[in-house]
Formats: structure tokens, sequence, C-alpha cells
């Protein structure tokens, strides 16, 4: 417990430096897009843009300090505003990629390596070894390769639930006693089907750099990090005070919850109970992370090759 709030309040510290240190403002040539098209914006000082049609201002969706830089309101001169997407400059992506690196991802690791040095533990006694070479990375392998396939039919399925409830929330607007309960339900989802930011990030970046910073973060410290804090500590922690079956739950839906996608729920509920049988069977936390990482390495493949097939 204690690990844990720690770390959310690294995460905390990470997102106000972050805000202080890489400011909301765009200036220069760069592209945004509706969802089905995209447009070239001329952004100028003074929050005022330019594009071939009209110029007018812009601003970011929600207020300071609480702004979403992913998502530009428009205000033409003559017309009505209307919300674009955009995947920020690289100044702001490698801004997010640094903070990810050191106060999400970094943190996590040194806060349980500090566990493993107050309570004397060797990495082997706590999270076990490579005793078995060909069952710790030969299957995690083939699974992460394999979950692949139902993966994508999992994320089709929660977009499918989401679509409904939305559809469901609206549908109690016209009951005046539901009308709170309808609110309640469409403020939770948001608009619960929308790709991920971190897959706009990915599929955006053409910078080398950029993409060599996303690819150490997504499928090398995001492995480590997650299966550490999620399958070695909280995981093994409420089994070992008995509650196996809570043990699973509270893992695997923390697992899913930090990911930030109504969309991603399922599939990640699903791969976290594969990566816990996955360290109960092989008894290292190195299957587990050869799995995830895999799976993250894949992925991160296909938003660079085909953005728009894993986006739909």
């Amino acid at each position: 417990m204690q690990i844990l709030l720690a770390w959310i309040l690294s995460i905390l510290i990470g997102q106000i430096a972050y805000g202080f240190l890489i400011p909301a403002n765009i200036e220069g040539r760069h592209r945004v897009s509706d969802g089905n098209q995209s447009i070239e914006v001329i952004f100028l000082p003074g929050n005022r843009y330019e594009t071939e049609n009209d110029s007018g201002k812009y601003h970011f969706e929600g207020e300071q300090p609480r702004q979403f830089r992913n998502t530009i309101i428009f205000k033409p001169e003559n017309g009505k505003k209307v919300s674009m997407e955009f995947a920020g400059t690289t100044r702001d992506r490698v801004g997010i990629i640094g903070m990810n690196l050191i106060f999400v991802q970094g943190s996590a690791v040194i806060l349980i390596m500090l566990l493993l040095v107050k309570y004397r533990l060797k990495w082997k006694d706590a999270f076990g070894g490579l005793h078995d070479p060909t069952r710790i990375i030969a299957l995690p392998f083939l699974l992460g390769c394999l979950f692949l396939i139902p993966a994508f039919g999992l994320h089709f399925l929660s977009q499918l639930t989401i679509k409904n409830l939305i559809i469901f929330a609206h549908s109690l607007k016209d009951i005046q006693a539901l009308d709170y309960l309808s609110r309640i339900i469409l403020y939770a989802l948001g608009d619960g089907i929308t790709t991920q930011d971190a897959v706009k990030m990915v599929s955006m970046s053409e910078n080398h750099a950029e993409i060599a910073l996303q690819f150490f973060s997504v499928v090398i410290m995001a492995p480590i990090a997650e299966e550490l804090l999620f399958r070695g500590v909280i995981y093994s922690s409420i089994k070992q005070i008995g509650y196996q079956r809570a043990a699973v739950a509270v893992s695997a839906i923390l697992f899913a919850t930090v990911h930030s996608s109504w969309a991603l729920m399922l599939p990640l509920i699903v791969l976290s109970f594969i990566l816990i049988w996955l360290y109960e069977k092989t008894g290292s936390l190195l299957a587990p992370m050869i799995m995830h990482a895999t799976f993250n390495a894949i992925n991160f493949t296909l938003i660079k090759l085909s953005p728009q097939l894993v986006q739909q």
C-alpha cells in the first residue's frame, strides 16, 4: 500500500513538472484531424491560427491546469467552434515520454528495488530467476504472439459494449426520474471508444530519436515496471495474506485501469489473468515480463506500419 501511494504521488509530481516545464502553447505549421480527414494549420502567437479557408483563435480542451492537449477547440472568425484531434508537437511528445520514463516507470522500479533492500531480499528470492529458459522465455514469447488476435476481438467487444451503454444512457434521458443516472453513466464513460493517446503519439511520431525513446518506454520499461508492480508486489502481497481470488481481481483491474482507456479494459484484464498464470506456472516474474514485452513490441510495430488499422 505504501509503494502504491508513493507511486501515485510520483505520477502527480511528474504531471505537475510536465505542466511547468513544458507550457501548453503551439507555434508553427502542424496537422490536426477531425477523425476523418486532416488539415494543415499555422499556429501563431496569442493563441491564433490560420488555415487555407479561415483564421481565428484556438484553445486546448479543458481549463488550466487540467488541459487536454490532444484536443484543440478552434473558433473561426466567421463560423462555429470545431473540435480537432492533435497528436502534439515533438517537444510535447518527448516531454510525455520523459515524464513516463522517470516518474511513472522509473519510480515504480526504484520503489520496488528499495523494498528489496529494506527486507534484504535478492531478486531471485523475491521474483524467481531463469531456472528453466525454455518455459521462461519460449512459452511467454509464443503466448505474446498468439494473444494478439484474441486481444483485437476483446477490444472490439469492449467497444461494442461501451457503444451500447452510451445508447442506453441516452435513452434514460427521456425518463425524468432516471436523467441523473444517465448523466452519471455518460460522464463516467466520456468518449470511451476513442483511440488511446499512446497510440496517437506512436503513430504520429517521425523523429528517429523520439521513436527510439517510445520503443524503450513501451517495449522495455513498461513490461519491467508494470510486472514488478502489479504481479510482483500487488498480486503477491494480497495472495500471501490469504486472498487468492481477490489478488487476481485487484491486480487485473488496477493494471487495466492505469492504461486510461475503457475500450482496452477487457483485453487488458484478460491479459493480466494470463500473465498471473504464467507467473504461477513458471515461478519467475521474468516470464510475464517477456510475454508483456513481446505483446507490446508487436503492437508497437503494427501501430508504426499500419496506424489506421490499429486505431479502427
